[in-house]
């Protein structure tokens, strides 16, 4: 999606700016236009990010632009480009970086196809630390991706960090309302507009990785819409039987990479990283996620933790569903027997057995209350139904029939993401409003018909059907609706409508 930024100006050849010499336009970015130049005081080439002065008056791009220069300033890492520095001249802001004598990984998959594991993995492997790097300092990239990634031989470095955000910062759009980041790489909650964090880019690194491998973004359709949808419905094809060659040992950490629910992935870019190299190399990657910098200490599991005799922590875990619509799952804690040096058991003392008590009490309790909250709320959590799906389409559609804003806003998800081949809205306040302007704007129609609903039961269910309107000038409209279907404040709401005239 082209941003406003990206139609700078160029400064002719020649020109100095912050004490470098323009040579030539090696890119453009999301802030501007990228020049090689000279450093005039140390003779050596660099790179000069410039944004025009008709954008440097404004006090939002002039914030990103110094916020920029600061945070890149700030990460000291082998993996990250180095700032040498950064200023204004002439109503121009500028940033002076290392010049990268190489590649950038787009265009070394565009001549040359997918890469080897290795190779690939040592890539993305590369960038994982650079990430983690970042995130420690709270920062989220938000938009990685191929043409990101600048190669120097076997030296990777990310680049391009105009976007981003300070971890919990709810980011949507940008100030021309143009969704941040590029669509085949972007995770299913920066696509809703919600709250993105470390795991975000953990999401697209993944993205990166599959397309190192195969040559393809793992989610990329014929149109934006369709892949959206793909992001936040699909589940990506196992990439060793999209990339001969490709060990399967990489397909459970791709899956694992591109879970939909941030609370599924790995917790931190550098675990991808690890996995994705051992995997490589023939190795048992590490296989538990744990928490990352910026995981904010959401987990996938509810723990009780036991202090047993020997103050050691355990924990009686309640194992939530993964997608499968199966039954949550105890697992009950391993309670360490002490043994005496020669390895025979000894006898528990008095806090021993209540330490053991204690865990089988915990144990069962958590079972009881598992299965209680089963038998009496069993709508509240768990998928969503076909027949609730199916209402809440039903619903939809006549409330959009009766031209009823209010009504469709009782059904729609707050993070809801509204899709069409030429447009797109993201969260409650923009989909409603752009009902409200087409309620006034057009005909109301005098049948408004679906047909041939179909559904797929499932933690997001999916709903498609054609619909047909029959408009009081006497005109017909066809096309195909698709629903994304979640259950959000205990009931079935829709968070994704994706429209296709035929």
């Amino acid at each position: 999606m082209p941003s406003k930024l990206a139609r700078v100006p160029e400064l002719a050849v020649g020109t100095e700016v912050g004490g470098c010499l323009l040579e030539r336009v090696i890119g453009r970015g999301g802030m501007g236009i990228v020049y090689r130049g000279r450093d005039l005081a140390l003779d050596r080439p660099v790179a000069v990010k410039l944004v025009a002065a008709e954008h440097s008056g404004d006090p939002g791009v002039r914030s990103r632009f110094e916020r920029e220069a600061r945070l890149m300033a700030a990460i000291d890492h082998p993996n990250v480009i180095p700032v040498y520095g950064a200023g204004e001249q002439d109503g121009h802001l500028y940033l002076v970086m290392r010049y990268v004598n190489g590649t950038d990984l787009r265009r070394l998959l565009a001549e040359h196809g997918r890469l080897d594991p290795v190779r690939a993995t040592l890539i993305v492997e590369q960038v994982g630390r650079a990430l983690d790097a970042a995130h420690e300092r709270g920062l989220v990239h938000r938009d990685i991706k191929p043409a990101n990634v600048l190669l120097s031989d076997n030296h990777a470095y990310l680049t391009d960090f105009g976007i981003t955000r300070l971890i919990d910062e709810r980011t949507r759009t940008t100030d021309s309302g143009e969704v941040i980041g590029t669509l085949d790489f972007m995770s299913p909650e920066q696509l809703r507009g919600e709250e993105t964090d470390a795991r975000s880019d953990v999401y697209s690194l993944g993205c990166v990785l599959y397309a190192c491998l195969t040559g393809g973004s793992p989610f990329h359709r014929p149109t934006p819409a369709a892949t959206i949808l793909a992001h936040l419905e699909d589940r990506p094809a196992p990439v060793s039987s999209e990339a001969p060659g490709v060990p399967r040992r990489f397909d459970p950490v791709l899956a694992r990479a591109l879970a939909k629910r941030p609370r599924d992935r790995y917790q931190s870019a550098g675990r991808l990283g690890t996995a994705a190299l051992a995997a490589a190399q023939g190795r048992r990657g590490r296989a538990r996620g744990g928490r990352g910098p910026a995981a904010g200490g959401d987990r996938s599991e509810a723990a009780t933790r036991i202090v047993g005799s020997n103050g050691s922590s355990e924990a009686a875990t309640l194992v939530a569903p993964n997608g499968s619509g199966g039954p949550a799952t105890l697992v009950a804690p391993t309670v360490p027997v002490p043994r005496t040096r020669r390895g025979g058991s000894r006898r528990l003392g008095r806090r021993g057995v209540a330490a053991v008590m204690a865990v089988a009490v915990l144990v069962v309790a958590a079972a009881a209350a598992a299965l209680l909250l089963s038998a009496r709320s069993p709508r509240v959590y768990g998928p969503v139904t076909s027949s609730e799906a199916s209402r809440a389409v039903e619903a939809f559609a006549a409330a959009y029939g009766r031209r009823d804003a209010a009504a469709i806003s009782r059904l729609l998800t707050p993070g809801v993401v509204r899709v069409s081949e030429t447009r797109s809205e993201h969260g409650l306040a923009a989909v409603l409003a752009d009902y409200r302007q087409q309620f006034a704007t057009s005909p109301a129609p005098v049948a408004d018909e679906l047909h041939g609903l179909r559904v797929a039961p499932g933690w997001v269910a999916r709903a498609t059907a054609g619909y047909t309107l029959r408009l009081a000038g006497g005109g017909t409209v066809h096309g195909h609706v698709v629903f994304g279907i979640e259950r959000v404040r205990g009931r079935a709401e829709i968070g994704l409508i994706a429209t296709r005239q035929t």
